[in-house]
C-alpha cells in the first residue's frame, strides 16, 4: 500500500503542467486574433475616411460650372514673318513712289530703291537745287510732297536726309566749302517736311557728306551731276 500511495503524487505532478500549456496556447491564439481584428478595423476606418473626403469634395463642387483653363502662351512673331511684312510694306511704298515719278516724268532724276530695312529716294541736283544753292526748286515739291505723305502714313519710319556734292570746290560767303553746301541742302529738305507737312522734328535727322560718298567717279560732267544729289532714307525702327 505504501508503494501505491507513493506513486500517485508522481502521476499528478506529471500531468499538472499539461492544462497550463493549453491555456498558454489559447491565450497566445486569442491575442493574435485580437490583433488581426484591430488591423482590419483600421483599414476599414481608413477607407471610410477616404470615401468621406471624396464625398465632401464632390458635394462642395456640385452645381458649379466645370471650367477648363486653356494654357495660352504669347510667342514673338517669327523673324521670317516680320521680314516678309517689312518687305511687303517697302514694295508697296516703292510702287507708289515709282508711279509718282513716272507721272511727273522724273525717271532720269529721281529713283527709289530698298536696301535691307531702308527705302532710299535719290533726287539729283537738277530737280532739287540750282548749282551752288540750297533752296528747293518747285519741280522737286511734288516728289517731296509724296514722300511726306508716306512718312505720315508710316509712323515707324525714322527719316535721314543726306546732302552730297561733287568734288569741285565751292567757296562763297554762304558756303565756304562743299561741307556747308551739303548740310544746307539737307536742312532745306528737312525744313520743308516740317513747315509744309507738320512732320515731327524728332523723326528727322540730316547729314552733310560733301564729296565723300560719290556714286560715280568725278571724272566727267555727267558723273559729277550724278554725285550732286539728296538722299532721303526711310529707316524702319528695329523691333
Amino acid at each position: 500500500m505504501k508503494e501505491e500511495t507513493a506513486m500517485i503524487p508522481l502521476k499528478v505532478r506529471a500531468i499538472r503542467p499539461f492544462p497550463f500549456a493549453q491555456l498558454s496556447e489559447k491565450s497566445r491564439s486569442s491575442i493574435d486574433s485580437d490583433g488581426n481584428w484591430l488591423i482590419t478595423l483600421s483599414d476599414l476606418l481608413s477607407l471610410l475616411l477616404v470615401c468621406f473626403v471624396v464625398f465632401f469634395v464632390m458635394t462642395k463642387n456640385a452645381g458649379r460650372p466645370v471650367t477648363v483653363e486653356k494654357a495660352t502662351s504669347v510667342r514673338a512673331p517669327a523673324p521670317d514673318s516680320e521680314a516678309q511684312k517689312a518687305a511687303s510694306v517697302n514694295e508697296a511704298i516703292m510702287d507708289e513712289m515709282n508711279a509718282k515719278i513716272k507721272k511727273h516724268d522724273l525717271g532720269d532724276d529721281v529713283s527709289v530703291r530698298a536696301v535691307d530695312r531702308e527705302i532710299i529716294i535719290t533726287m539729283k541736283e537738277k530737280v532739287t537745287f540750282r548749282p551752288g544753292e540750297a533752296e528747293t526748286l518747285e519741280d522737286s515739291k511734288p516728289i517731296l510732297d509724296n514722300i511726306a505723305r508716306v512718312i505720315q502714313q508710316h509712323d515707324t519710319f525714322q527719316i535721314e536726309i543726306e546732302g552730297h556734292t561733287d568734288n569741285v570746290p565751292i567757296k562763297t560767303q554762304l558756303y565756304p566749302s562743299n561741307w556747308e553746301l551739303s548740310v544746307a541742302r539737307a536742312t532745306s529738305v528737312l525744313k520743308y517736311f516740317i513747315s509744309d507737312h507738320g512732320i515731327s522734328p524728332s523723326r528727322l535727322s540730316i547729314k552733310g557728306n560733301a564729296d565723300q560718298k560719290p556714286v560715280a567717279e568725278n571724272d566727267t560732267q555727267e558723273n559729277r551731276a550724278r554725285n550732286r544729289r539728296v538722299e532721303i532714307r526711310l529707316k524702319a525702327k528695329e523691333a
